[in-house]
């Protein structure tokens, strides 16, 4: 009996070590899963804290305090006495060179990248915001940097419809718009400004863009809307017939240092009393070192009698196709008079109408043959026929529709290199363009070339054929 009651303790006791370790082993999963969440809840709530760490930028409340030191050194200085307005035009002359500037573009991408950089020079920042279908998306930036922001963050900018209330004016009523900026600066990063203006940019018919531009207190003297205005009015009409403009620079646009006017010629003086003529002295003889280039074989009198003596080669050339030779050239007058040459042979008869001389038997030819195959000088150099402008042509188009594709698809452009799958992710942009330039170009370009191909291989794989994935 005492051995079956040790019996059930050791079994009762193996069950409960049992219970006890599934236990002890539950209870450390749960507690290892609990701290994974932990850790996770951890690292994240680290994370979003580092993010808005990071956002916290001191830049904009130190620009803010300097400028209001300068207002108030500013404000103790005595008024400066206003300079006088240059007499070379003003604004009138700004923005000329402006456009003169933008119009050196020979892309779409150099005209925009223009735009920008012009645009500058009206206030103190500005962005290129590309409509796509009703999302205006940032293109570029300038001047953002300096002042306490980041140009390249206005490539990471969206608007929906509905978001910032001035681009869908833009985009609704096709208007520009004024305001304070202090939406969209945010948004860049930068700032309030003191003044802002909203610029559609019109391409083919419609709002394709809208160029931003703002001026912040130190420049709002230099803001001027109405150059920014024409100055965006004159890149899209530069977009629009970048393929078709042969003309680059414009001559319309004259350099700024151009040659002055002439001045009036002055008054004419009176002649003076004419003086009482002297005889002339008698002529110089007359000395002619090098008979004019007149197309003819020039030979003198002893190699033409040396000619004459020698028996006539045996050749027979045409005699339509002979130079005639000129006079012999005269000699120097020396001092005494020798004695006469021996008379010269008679001259060949009249050359017949043409002026080309008639051979004469037994005597020696003295025509010029020019190798088989070359050109005599001043004959031909013709200039670009009506072929090579259609070449020309179609190269142009052919880069403008490429171009438009890269320009508002470089994300996608920018993945299809990496993944050489670039028709793939533009297939719809680059048959649609394909099919105009079909329309356009006339057969006879197309069967002997291919430029549509060359430029997306050149402007949108980068110069590697095997990136368009085709």
């Amino acid at each position: 009996m005492a051995v079956r009651g040790e019996e059930v303790a050791s079994s009762i006791d193996s069950h409960v070590r049992e219970a006890l370790e599934k236990m002890v082993g539950e209870i450390r999963s749960s507690v290892e899963d609990v701290r994974d969440a932990v850790d996770q809840q951890l690292k994240a709530a680290l994370q979003s804290v580092q993010a808005d760490v990071n956002a916290i930028s001191f830049m904009p409340f130190i620009q803010k305090s300097i400028g209001e030191l300068k207002e108030s050194i500013e404000a103790e200085r005595p008024p400066a006495v206003a300079a006088p307005a240059p007499s070379g035009g003003g604004s009138a002359e700004r923005i000329k060179r402006a456009i003169q500037a933008v119009e050196k573009g020979k892309s779409q991408v150099d005209i925009l990248n223009g735009l920008l950089e012009q645009s500058a020079e009206f206030g103190s920042r500005a962005a290129l915001l590309i409509l796509r279908g009703e999302t205006f998306s940032g293109w570029k930036g300038v001047g953002f940097t300096a002042a306490g922001g980041n140009d390249e963050l206005i490539k990471r900018f969206n608007a929906a419809p509905g978001l910032i209330p001035e681009l869908d004016h833009v985009l609704r009523e096709e208007k520009v718009v004024t305001w304070d900026g202090g939406n969209l600066a945010t948004r860049f990063g930068v700032p309030v400004p003191e003044r802002a203006i909203l610029v559609p940019m019109v391409i083919k018919d419609k709002v394709a863009a809208a160029v931003y531009v703002d001026a912040t207190t130190d420049d709002a003297g230099k803001f001027d809307t109405t150059s920014i205005e024409l100055l965006v009015f004159a890149t899209g009409l530069l977009v629009d017939t970048l393929a078709i403009r042969k003309k680059s620079p414009s001559p319309s646009l004259s350099d700024s240092a151009a040659a002055p006017a002439p001045a009036p010629p002055a008054a004419p003086k009176p002649a003076p009393a004419p003086a009482p003529a002297a005889p002339p002295p008698p002529p110089p003889p007359r000395v002619v070192d090098s008979p004019p280039e007149t197309g003819t074989v020039a030979i003198s009198a002893a190699q033409m009698r040396e000619l004459m003596s020698k028996p006539a080669p045996d050749f027979n050339v045409p005699a339509a196709e002979e130079f005639s030779a000129p006079s012999p050239r005269p000699a120097p007058a020396p001092a005494a008079p020798p004695p006469p040459p021996p008379p010269p042979p008679a001259a060949p008869a009249a050359p017949p109408s043409g002026g080309i001389a008639a051979e004469e038997p037994g005597r020696p030819s003295t025509q010029y043959v020019p190798p088989a195959g070359v050109t005599p000088r001043g004959l031909g150099g013709s200039p670009k026929d009506e072929d090579q402008k259609k070449h020309d042509e179609a190269r142009r188009f052919a880069r403008l529709l490429v171009s438009e594709i890269k320009l508002y698809n470089e994300t996608k452009v920018d993945a299809g290199r990496k993944n050489r799958d670039l028709y793939e992710r533009l297939k719809e942009d680059i048959d649609r363009s394909r099919q105009m330039y079909d329309e356009r170009i006339a057969d006879e370009v197309r069967k002997t070339s291919n430029y549509f191909y060359d430029e997306l291989v050149r402007i949108l794989a980068d110069g590697h054929a095997d990136a368009l994935g085709l």
